[in-house]
């Protein structure tokens, strides 16, 4: 019995002991970070469905997964509960949660199939990376196909130069109309090559290169706290890290500390230095693990910068390995993909990948170079309200104004959250009183509508200046 009890004792410590990154590893890793950002998030700020004791769990889950990144069973934790989440949220206007609400996905789907068959850590990545990859392409796709329109080709007005006056600004640059244009059309270049080179065996570190320090600037920025995004972003960038790439990595810090275990300890002690460095400083310079721009940046530093560090030193061409296939659970990128086109179906403009795109398809009007909404279409985004007034100013402040108007469900969804709220509208005789039997979309549409439509507030005021 005694030896039972110790053979169970070495299993355990063997387990907890540092071992080998591999690219499951990876993975878990970054999303655990990514996990931890959201979690803290709804914990401090109080917005979420769920009780702040168990938001505080899943702060300690994801801060275990980070730590001790083997343990891809707690990555399947925190991805069902997130998926769990965003579902019980939606509709969710957020583009960063939204994809990874579909990488979460992946990751259930996947480790549950790859469970089903017995696979090592190898077959769980190739099952998670399969769907997964993908998603990337589709990010990057609308990423590019949403801004070809004329207000984001205008730097006076584009998203992409209120995120170069921000760069501007932090790193000592003129916000100068060079650098204007530069950052429009170098959105189109990088994010192309990016979404096509991924893809190539022989130039996929290419693709890497170009890409990723995109996302690392814009966290840096503090626009719109970005990290979290990228975050999301890297974790899908490691789906297409080859294998050989992890050895490499393990190789060239084995020489450098003199040894295997050196380098795993010396590993080890790196991500528990991070973790409680990052809770010291908080507590003592912000007094509090609340995550904000000024707390955060230096950690998304660390492990933003030693991701592509490891990257360009230790990805090479693989021509022989497996390529991983998503086989029926492509479902969940077509869903993905579907999602971003929700603006031309006449559906949801909210968490549709359209994020700083200054894309405008409402009203029957578009300033897309393309597509407006489909002829097929569905007909909410032509459907609109046009309020003069209410008895609440706040709801003045955001929606009344020359050339304003909301979608008539989007209209109709705040009255129904809000019973007390009264507001005038135009209507073709003259105005009109939500007061005065107002018939309101929103109640009579069904669930599958409320947890799907979201719509942005209509500007039809030229040009169409940047929001979110």
């Amino acid at each position: 019995m005694a030896e039972t009890t110790s053979l169970s004792y070495q299993e355990r410590r063997s387990a907890l002991a540092a071992q080998p990154m591999d690219r499951l590893g990876l993975v878990t890793l970054l999303s655990g970070v990514y996990f931890l950002q959201i979690w803290t998030t709804y914990f401090f700020q109080d917005n979420s469905i769920w009780s702040s004791s168990l938001l505080a769990a899943m702060i300690a889950v994801s801060l275990v997964q980070c730590l001790l990144p083997r343990a891809v069973s707690l990555m399947g934790v925190n991805a069902a509960v997130f998926v769990l989440h965003f579902l019980a949220m939606s509709p969710v206007a957020s583009n960063n949660q939204t994809t990874a609400f579909f990488f979460s996905l992946a990751i259930v789907a996947g480790g549950l199939l790859a469970f089903r068959r017995g696979d090592d850590r190898e077959g769980v990545f190739r099952s998670i990376a399969g769907p997964g990859r993908w998603l990337l392409a589709i990010m990057y796709f609308y990423g590019i196909y949403h801004k070809i329109n004329v207000d984001f080709l205008d730097p006076s007005v584009s998203c992409a130069t209120v995120l170069y006056a921000r760069l501007a600004d932090v790193f000592g640059l003129e916000n100068w109309r060079l650098g204007q244009y530069g950052a429009i059309y170098a959105t189109f270049v990088i994010e192309g090559i990016a979404m096509v080179l991924l893809f190539s065996t022989r130039w996929k570190l290419v693709g890497m290169a170009i890409g990723i320090p995109f996302h690392v600037i814009i966290g840096w920025t503090g626009y719109a706290y970005y990290k979290d995004f990228s975050t999301v972003v890297l974790a899908l960038y490691a789906l297409f890290l080859p294998a050989a790439a992890l050895r490499i990595g393990l190789d060239k810090m084995s020489a450098m500390m003199g040894g295997q275990a050196a380098a795993l300890r010396a590993g080890r002690m790196a991500l528990f230095g991070l973790a409680v460095s990052y809770v010291v400083l908080s507590m003592v310079k912000f007094g509090s693990l609340a995550i904000t721009h000024e707390s955060f940046t230096w950690v998304f530093t660390a492990y933003a910068l030693n991701f592509y560090a490891f990257v360009l030193t230790c990805v090479r061409p693989a021509p022989g390995e497996q390529k991983p296939h998503a086989g029926w659970l492509a479902i969940i990128p077509i869903l993905f993909f579907v999602n971003g086109l929700s603006p031309y179906l006449g559906l949801k403009t909210e968490g549709s990948i359209a994020m700083f795109s200054n894309l405008h398809t409402e009203g029957g009007e578009t300033n897309h170079l393309i597509t407006g909404v489909l002829p097929f279409g569905a007909g909410y985004q032509n459907d609109l309200v046009v309020p003069l007034g209410s008895n609440e100013p706040s709801f003045d402040a955001a929606y009344v104004g020359e050339g304003l108007a909301l979608v008539r469900y989007s209209f109709d969804r705040i009255l129904a959250l809000n019973p007390g709220l009264v507001v005038e509208v135009a209507g073709p005789d003259g105005p009109v009183s939500t007061a005065d039997g107002w018939e309101n979309t929103y109640l009579a549409a069904g669930p599958l509508a409320h947890r799907f439509l979201l719509f942005k507030p209509v500007d039809f005021n030229r040009p169409k200046v940047c929001t979110h």
